[in-house]
């Protein structure tokens, strides 16, 4: 019952997005709150109390706190085993492990390119060369990416975890206007997977009603 499950989370938070993506795929019913974060409601203390380091997504399911987003996704797989999210094939297997940590570099790669102009913190020359030095590490690191994705999804032709930890960075890219012309099966994953009624149904909602920043609009 969803009584028996709750989410705090923001709208544009990646971790967040991927458990309401898992819970999706999971068909399992869930009450939740939406933190303002201009308003700083991710550090009130009904977060703080479950969660002291005052970030979403924290969750409880039946009495459990599970707060890093990782951690909460491969608990709902392992709790609530079907739909089945990890292959049982011991070679599938290793692979989806390996992608689902190896998200984590592509994500802390956009973190870096999408904080600096978040906070504004380009405002000479030598801090815009230096975006665009970061910008290039994550085409380096989108290329690795295009060659992973080249059977359709992060871990092969089935859709796994991998992909749920994956999905909600990719398709940050196209937020910023990214058009992934030079990354191919990147691209196709993204209009894959934004289709993906997990997915579609909870991305963020500000993205429908707010421009976007356009910060990557040519660079890809």
């Amino acid at each position: 019952m969803g009584e028996d499950r709750f989410l705090y989370w923001g709208s544009g938070s990646p971790p967040a997005w991927r458990v309401m993506i898992t819970l999706m795929e999971k068909n399992l019913e869930y009450t939740s709150k939406q933190c303002d974060f201009s308003k700083k409601e991710h550090k009130s203390m009904e977060i703080l109390e479950l969660n002291p380091r005052g970030q979403v997504p924290t969750m409880v399911d039946q009495g459990v706190v599970v707060c890093e987003s990782g951690a909460a996704v491969q608990y709902l797989d392992a709790v609530y085993a079907n739909p089945p999210l990890m292959p049982k094939d011991r070679k599938a297997l290793g692979l989806a492990l390996q992608r689902f940590h190896e998200s984590n570099v592509l994500a802390a790669k956009i973190s870096e390119v999408f904080r600096l102009k978040m906070l504004g913190q380009i405002k000479t020359e030598e801090d815009e060369s230096a975006w665009d030095k970061k910008v290039a590490a994550l085409n380096e690191e989108l290329l690795l990416w295009d060659a992973h994705l080249s059977e359709g999804y992060a871990a092969g032709k089935e859709f796994t975890l991998a992909d749920v930890m994956l999905i909600p960075y990719i398709l940050i890219l196209l937020r910023l206007d990214a058009t992934l012309e030079t990354l191919p099966n990147v691209k196709k994953y993204a209009e894959t997977l934004k289709a993906r009624p997990s997915v579609k149904k909870t991305s963020p909602p500000h993205w429908a009603t707010s421009p976007s920043p356009g910060w990557l609009k040519g660079k890809f």
